[in-house]
């Protein structure tokens, strides 16, 4: 952890405060630093939509502009300015915080860092469909110049921003993390399977994603209608809400799916994670899916597909298995495998509880406060031994 004797100010921009990976992870990192001796605010340019108790428990002050479209965020922008100037150091998540609150940190003479979350290019699109992609690869390219530190969640981003014109000295890896104790702790408190209408003879499979294209909730319950056929009583479980999710309960009542429950948005998502005996993300894009770092916290061994940093994960805890994306067959055939394989699937739960140290919360706010002090120091992270 960074010497913080100096109790320097944090500013956390993002778009919104909601039950998304990079959200929950901005979470972590603000009540990481708040513990080490940051001052901290949390600036929301748009609406808080969730519970922000936790955050306010630990110290950390959250703000929300509520600014809607282009319009509302101009209007909102010397407030943006405003929280600027308070801080010591800006930092933004996700597009398009890291263009307002970049913005907003040039003008208040303020260092500022930004961390990418993105799960390609192709998939951030604007409110009418249209590819946001040249758009933000301009205004990284604008904007590098005045960022002290671009940090990345996924290995394979690195090439991406390298082509925007990000500089090489100035990007560094730091992987999403979860809080592993404290996850464990809110499991044992979760629900039981009686609670959610489940037996525990039933093998039980859980997505926690958004309803969304890339997400493939279809693919999932197409799967596990299947694996009903090979290994009976098999229910699966959908966290989370979004624009498919009519698409997917319609399917799901049209073959008469029973045994495919809609949860929404919970709180005790770890509870029901841990009850599930496998955990899967079919997805056509990621960056580092925190879902599946909380599985493999939880001991619910994963299957999911190779996008953004999925296969290194799964490789680096062992704590699960990756196919190929769009082989629907291969997906299949690595979830019956899992559940019809006691053996292999012990082994990989011991294996990811071990493996999953790497991604500990604890961890990961220490490097980022490492990176916010160099940047504070005007030093590239590129130039930080344990940062490379």
């Amino acid at each position: 952890m960074a010497d913080t004797h100096v109790k320097h100010r944090i500013l956390l921009v993002t778009n919104w405060i909601d039950w998304g990976g990079a959200e929950i992870q901005l979470d972590y990192l603000a009540i990481g630093l708040a513990e080490a001796g940051y001052e901290v605010r949390m600036l929301a340019i748009g609406k808080v939509v969730r519970d922000i108790g936790h955050l306010e428990e630990a110290g950390v002050e959250v703000r929300a502009l509520e600014a809607e479209g282009p319009a509302g965020k101009v209007r909102c922008f010397p407030r943006m300015v405003q929280a600027a100037r308070w801080a010591d150091l800006v930092h933004c998540t996700g597009w398009d915080a890291t263009f307002w609150g970049r913005l907003a940190a040039i003008l208040a003479r303020r260092p500022v860092a930004i961390t990418e979350h993105t799960p390609g290019r192709h998939l951030q699109v604007t409110s009418h469909g249209h590819s946001g992609g040249r758009t933000i690869a301009l205004h990284n390219r604008l904007l590098d110049r005045f960022t002290k530190a671009t940090i990345i969640v996924g290995l394979w981003q690195r090439q991406l921003l390298d082509s925007e014109g990000v500089r090489p000295e100035r990007i560094v890896h730091i992987p999403n993390a979860v809080p592993v104790e404290d996850l464990r702790r809110r499991a044992e408190l979760g629900p039981r399977r009686a609670d959610l209408g489940l037996t525990d003879d039933a093998l039980v499979v859980v997505q926690v994603a958004r309803f969304q294209p890339q997400k493939r909730q279809l693919t999932t319950l197409h799967t596990v209608a299947r694996l009903r056929e090979q290994l009976g009583e098999v229910h699966v479980i959908f966290l989370g809400e979004g624009t498919e999710e009519a698409r997917v309960r319609e399917e799901a009542e049209r073959i008469g799916a029973d045994w495919a429950h809609f949860l929404g948005f919970r709180e005790d998502v770890p509870g029901v994670i841990a009850i599930a005996d496998l955990s899967v993300l079919p997805s056509s894009g990621e960056g580092l899916p925190m879902s599946l770092i909380e599985s493999i916290a939880l001991g619910t061994p994963t299957v999911a597909t190779d996008v953004g940093d999925v296969r290194w994960l799964l490789e680096t805890t062992g704590g699960g298995i990756c196919v190929q994306s769009g082989d629907d067959d291969a997906f299949l055939g690595a979830c019956a495998r899992l559940l019809g394989d006691r053996e292999l699937w012990r082994e990989m739960r011991a294996a990811g509880a071990q493996g999953i140290a790497t991604f500990d919360a604890r961890g990961m706010v220490g490097r980022y406060a490492e990176v916010f002090e160099a940047c504070l120091k005007g030093v590239p992270p590129s130039r930080l031994p344990s940062l490379v």
